[in-house]
């Protein structure tokens, strides 16, 4: 009871005012701290380092969100450059055909132009030719019976020298080569020739004019062997569209070189194999042929 009042006496011995400042000041270190933790808070919200926008720069600390976006923008970037390289490669590619067209287009022009001038030449000559025949014969003279076409079949020549790779050149080698056989100059027609047969391959009619040329020239200078495998070539052409006239050329070259019983037996092939419209003239030939060398 003693202790009871001496309490009540306390309490009421201590002024209000100095209660309510004690409670006033912890509530003031209350606030002060919440301030303290709210501004720690705001400034690890604002730090850019951890902010939760994608950084496209690669960091383990990345989120998988994050890593999946890194990779997905890579990629996009790798494909961007490679369909603009692909770009630039087809514009580039396309930019050289047409440069290469013109150049080819242009070269090719030039080609017909001068080949068109040697062409003028040659029918210069067979008009003045003709006019000399004409008064040759007025006058009761013996007229000539060829043209003097040797100006334009050099520069034939020369042409096709010049641009053998060209196939406008392989015509003006065939008949440069046909003059000079005409002339027996075999040397320079066989110097066309063999340079033809080189760059004509994909032509099989000029390879079979060419190479059947050569091999009537090979079997002139006595060289039996180099002639006969000229034709063994053009008999093996596909497109050959006289392939007995073939059989008969070697046939004649065999009986000229001294074999006469290999001759036979080529003569005895071409008169027993099946007879065409095209075939049947030759085959007569080959008759001919036969009965002379065996009477």
């Amino acid at each position: 009871m003693q202790y009871l009042q001496f309490s009540i006496s306390v309490i009421g011995m201590t002024k209000p005012e100095s209660f309510l400042s004690g409670s006033t000041h912890i509530s003031a270190q209350n606030r002060s701290h919440k301030v303290i933790h709210l501004s720690r808070y705001l400034a690890h919200d604002s730090d850019t380092s951890k902010s939760s926008m994608i950084n496209t720069k690669r960091s383990y600390g990345n989120s998988l969100f994050e890593e999946t976006s890194y990779k997905a923008i890579r990629i996009a970037q790798r494909r961007k450059w490679t369909l603009i390289l692909l770009i630039v490669a087809l514009i580039l590619s396309g930019v050289g055909i047409l440069i290469y067209n013109q150049i080819t287009t242009s070269k090719h022009n030039q080609l017909v132009a001068e080949y068109s001038q040697i062409e003028d030449i040659y029918n210069n000559e067979v008009i003045e030719f003709q006019k000399k025949n004409a008064t040759t014969q007025k006058n009761s003279l013996a007229a000539n019976d060829i043209p003097n076409n040797s100006q334009s079949m050099e520069k034939f020549a020369d042409f096709a020298k010049k641009n053998m790779a060209e196939p406008i050149a392989w015509q003006a080698a065939l008949r440069a080569s046909t003059f000079y056989i005409s002339k027996d100059q075999n040397d320079k027609a066989k110097q066309l020739l063999e340079s033809l047969v080189q760059y004509s391959g994909r032509m099989p009619i000029i390879q079979i004019k060419a190479r059947t040329s050569l091999a009537g020239i090979y079997a002139a200078e006595k060289n039996t062997e180099k002639a006969l495998n000229e034709l063994k070539i053009v008999e093996q052409i596909p497109e050959n569209p006289l392939p007995m006239q073939t059989k008969l050329f070697q046939a004649q070259i065999l009986f000229l070189s001294g074999n006469s019983s290999e001759a036979v037996k080529v003569l005895n092939q071409i008169i027993s194999s099946p007879s065409t419209s095209s075939d049947f003239q030759t085959q007569q030939q080959a008759k001919i042929w036969l009965n002379y060398i065996e009477s």
